[in-house]
């Protein structure tokens, strides 16, 4: 339970703040000071992710989405996924095939920052969120790729997927 506090412990009187207050105060501080504060979060968030009270996780994925690009930044610089990222042979074929899967003909709730997010989490490509976003929203597959797609592999419909 200790761990858990050092969220509360971040804010006067140890109360959590809501996440839209707190992150217009966000917006409000120095790079560097948000920075800081941000990490502590996330920091905690790792530590104790499962045994926080569901509004102290509600609170965290707020902090997240409103900035995502701090987020990345600290998985890919300060965590050990900055060694795990996994590499792409053709990211450009990559980002243009999640285009075709995920954005054409939207029905999820996800947000294509979302997507952005997680791709540049997990894979090593290097830019930011926005700029990901931004060819994700247009990458229009050629015929060319899918025929070096096919030629690639079967495509197999698996049942449950």
């Amino acid at each position: 339970m200790k761990k858990q506090n050092k969220l509360e412990a971040l804010f006067p009187n140890g109360k959590v703040p809501d996440a839209k207050v707190f992150n217009r105060s966000l917006d409000k501080m120095s790079k560097e000071g948000r920075n800081h504060f941000l990490e502590k979060i996330y920091k905690i968030a790792f530590t104790v992710w499962s045994t926080l009270p569901k509004k102290h996780q509600k609170f965290i994925r707020e902090v997240i989405i409103h900035d995502r690009q701090s987020y990345v930044d600290f998985i890919q610089q300060r965590t050990v996924m900055s060694c795990l990222r996994c590499p792409l042979r053709y990211p450009v074929l990559f980002i243009r095939m999640l285009h075709l899967t995920e954005i054409v003909e939207r029905t999820a709730q996800t947000s294509v920052n979302h997507i952005a997010m997680s791709v540049l989490i997990c894979f090593q490509i290097c830019g930011k969120i926005g700029t990901l976003a931004g060819h994700l929203g247009k990458g229009e597959i050629a015929y060319e790729e899918a025929l070096v797609l096919v030629g690639k592999m079967t495509i197999v419909e698996f049942c449950g997927y």
